[in-house]
């Protein structure tokens, strides 16, 4: 399956109209279909293996009784659609960064798996584009990956969804993926929530000046040397 990414134009207002279109029943949302959209056979493709993922770790997880989805749920979904998006020609950083993509996946293609994490909540579907649920669980594990699911997975398995806010929803910069990966990395052996808010607040301060792999030893270097100013380890 192949999609054309670059002919995706959907906008905040057009999300928020059809966003309002949705139909919930028995908690349940009804999604508009693609009408006729050219590449409706693609979208209704495309749907399927999501929705199938979603079923599938419904059922290895158990989370059909949960009382709430979480941040197990933000993972064990995110690496599927990390890894179903990413088989389609074409989807890279680039169209990871479009907006208009993640409001389109969203409203039109999966808003019943979105439903099922957020509810009725449009920020997480469209209104806050830092906050687009389904943006913020690929950015995750894409900044994350550690050669391997597996690997990744031990990686980031004890974070929270305040690692997730505090890494993806952070507003300013942008997504520097060496820079995140090396101090996920190093986070891993920390787990101090605090800390990581210190370290990411300096990270943002320090790119506005300086180049990480510029700096004497790397991108390793000046990671290294944030935990240390964050931590107060070289006062």
């Amino acid at each position: 399956m192949s999609i054309r990414w670059n002919d995706v134009n959907y906008g905040q207002a057009q999300a928020k109209n059809d966003y309002e279109r949705l139909i919930v029943k028995d908690q349940n949302v009804v999604p508009i279909g693609f009408e006729d959209d050219p590449q409706a056979a693609e979208w209704e493709a495309l749907r399927k293996q999501l929705i199938d993922a979603r079923d599938e770790v419904f059922e290895e997880h158990g989370f059909d009784n949960a009382e709430k989805l979480d941040y197990d749920f933000d993972v064990a979904y995110g690496f599927k659609l990390h890894e179903i998006l990413n088989e389609n020609v074409g989807f890279n950083n680039r169209e990871a960064s479009n907006n208009d993509i993640w409001n389109w996946l969203s409203v039109r293609v999966i808003p019943d798996v979105v439903h099922s994490r957020w509810g009725d909540n449009p920020d997480h579907y469209f209104k806050i584009s830092r906050r687009t649920w389904l943006k913020v669980i690929w950015w995750y594990i894409h900044i994350c990956w550690d050669d391997s699911e597996k690997a990744t997975y031990e990686l980031i398995k004890n974070n929270t969804t305040d690692t997730i806010q505090g890494l993806i929803e952070r507003p300013g910069i942008g997504y520097y993926v060496d820079v995140y990966r090396e101090i996920m990395k190093r986070y891993k052996d920390y787990q101090d929530r605090n800390l990581f808010r210190r370290v990411m607040k300096l990270n943002t301060a320090r790119l506005m000046t300086t180049s990480p792999e510029l700096v004497d030893g790397g991108i390793e270097a000046y990671v290294e040397d944030l935990f240390k100013k964050a931590s107060g380890e070289n006062k």
